[in-house]
């Protein structure tokens, strides 16, 4: 689930409050005292310092342009910008003031043209589905192999809804707060779930927020069998689970990445404070020895979970690893929904995070995307949820009209 980052960076100070500051936060905090007071020379050496710290983090990449653009170095500038255009993101380089002096360039007039190209409409998806509730706000969705169902978690109702796929729905279980994501462990009939407040909440009450929970519910008859209270604050959003049953969830408001063994009935942490300040959905390997976990600001980590050692993932200069609300491993690549980034979009990335593919992208159908489930070789995600529609304190933007959102597949080669 996406935040904003401004609060993402006023929790992790929050957070670190008398502790030491991770690298990344100081500079960060230092490249922006720079860039308010035009200082280029600090912004340059603050922002080559913080790029290997967020990488594949297009906005370091705009201010690096911006800084040596100013400093005169257009080489590197247009480096920069070229760099942006082909991670096929949308940006106005025409507006920004810093690029005057770049303007006159037959490549600055290319990387305008490749920006203008990132605007047209890629699509590779069909409808699904359709919700038929009008402003669920639905997060997650998964899928039981066994009875051939769908389930769509609701942050606005606060409810799980099942679907066999075509129009027939209905309410499977309810929660006290918003639930978010969804994992299925088939074999043992338990539909995991991550629940919390947000303000979104449709009848939550203020005095639950930063109070959050997984909850077990049996996947048949849609019984509670189990609730595990989060030992840190804030809102458990994303999860996966291995083929063992073992949970990896993801609290991203104030950053932590949590792990339930199976039986267990605490959940145990697994980063250090500080690392991740917007863990996203987390993905396992294929042997399962490493958790994926995408952060909405920091790229994709990888975990090794025998020693718990934390590497963040190198992308190409043109791969943009920001925004990741929904990360999956898929035979020789990820998927990744990517609500963070303009446009919004559906991705696929190499493993190696040297090529990457969108799959859709500036579709009237697309909204604001956010989690998918595969099922054999279909990417099944939630188009148009409707987070958009709601400012920050979780009230309906004036004159937005009721949500309409549904699920949309694509079929993978």
């Amino acid at each position: 689930m996406k935040t904003s980052l401004a609060l993402l960076i006023l929790s992790c100070f929050v957070l670190l409050a008398g502790d030491t500051e991770p690298r990344w936060m100081v500079l960060n905090r230092a490249a922006g005292q720079a860039g308010k007071a035009k200082d280029y020379p600090k912004l340059r050496e603050a922002l080559l310092a913080l790029k290997p710290l967020l990488p594949g983090n297009p906005s370091v990449i705009y201010k690096l342009a911006v800084a040596e653009a100013a400093l005169g170095e257009t080489p590197a500038a247009l480096a920069e910008l070229r760099n942006l255009a082909g991670m096929r993101l949308v940006y106005d380089f025409t507006a920004e003031p810093a690029f005057s002096p770049l303007r006159a360039s037959s490549e600055f007039a290319a990387i305008v043209k490749q920006v203008d190209d990132n605007k047209k409409p890629v699509s590779h998806s069909l409808p699904a589905f359709a919700l038929a509730e009008r402003d669920l706000i639905p997060e997650d969705i998964a899928y039981d192999p066994k009875t051939h169902r769908f389930f769509v978690s609701s942050a606005r109702q606060s409810k799980i809804v099942t679907s066999d796929g075509g129009a027939s729905q209905t309410d499977f279980a309810k929660s006290p707060w918003p639930v978010l994501a969804l994992r299925i462990d088939s074999g043992r009939r338990i539909l995991w779930a991550a629940t919390g407040w947000v303000p979104h909440c449709e009848r939550c009450q203020d005095a639950d927020k930063d109070r959050t929970a997984l909850l077990a519910f049996d996947l048949d008859s849609g019984a509670l069998k189990q609730r595990i209270d989060s030992p840190v604050p804030g809102l458990l959003g994303d999860m996966t689970i291995s083929q063992a049953g073992e949970i990896y969830v993801s609290e991203g408001t104030n950053g932590a990445v949590l792990h339930l063994p199976l039986g267990a009935k605490k959940l145990d942490r697994l980063d250090a404070a500080g690392e991740f300040p917007s863990p996203q959905t987390p993905a396992l390997s294929k042997d399962e020895k490493t958790l994926y976990v995408p952060d909405y600001v920091r790229g994709i980590a990888a975990i090794t979970l025998s020693t718990g050692a934390v590497t963040w993932l190198k992308p190409a200069d043109d791969v943009a690893l920001n925004g990741i609300d929904g990360l999956y491993v898929y035979r020789d690549s990820f998927l990744a929904v990517q609500n963070g980034t303009t446009p919004a979009r559906i991705v696929r990335f190499s493993l190696d995070l040297r090529k990457q593919e969108v799959l859709e992208a500036n579709t009237p159908n697309l909204g604001e995307p956010t989690h998918g489930t595969v099922v054999g070789n279909t990417f099944y995600f939630i188009a148009n949820s409707g987070w958009d529609e709601y400012d920050d304190r979780g009230k309906k933007k004036a004159g937005s009209a009721p949500v309409e959102s549904s699920v949309r597949k694509i079929v993978l080669e």
